[in-house]
């Protein structure tokens, strides 16, 4: 497993967090899902995740992905 940070734009209340977190957890390979506004720290499954499929559910969200990166 590897953490990933992710830099979330459009976030701003309680709710934003929730859908984010919804999203994120169901994702194939994620697991340990953190999210506060703003931003959001995953553990990942190299082999399954994948960043685009993770970036096109945060959009599909009605969010913005500023930037993933190991951390």
């Amino acid at each position: 497993m590897t953490t990933i940070a992710i830099d979330i734009k459009g976030m701003t209340c309680g709710g934003c967090v929730v859908a984010v977190r919804n999203v994120l957890s169901r994702q194939t390979g994620v697991a340990n899902v953190r999210v506060e506004v703003g931003s959001a720290k995953v553990d990942v499954d190299d082999a399954s995740a994948r960043e685009a499929a993770i970036r096109l559910a945060i959009t599909k969200a009605g969010f913005e992905v500023a930037a993933i990166r190991a951390g």
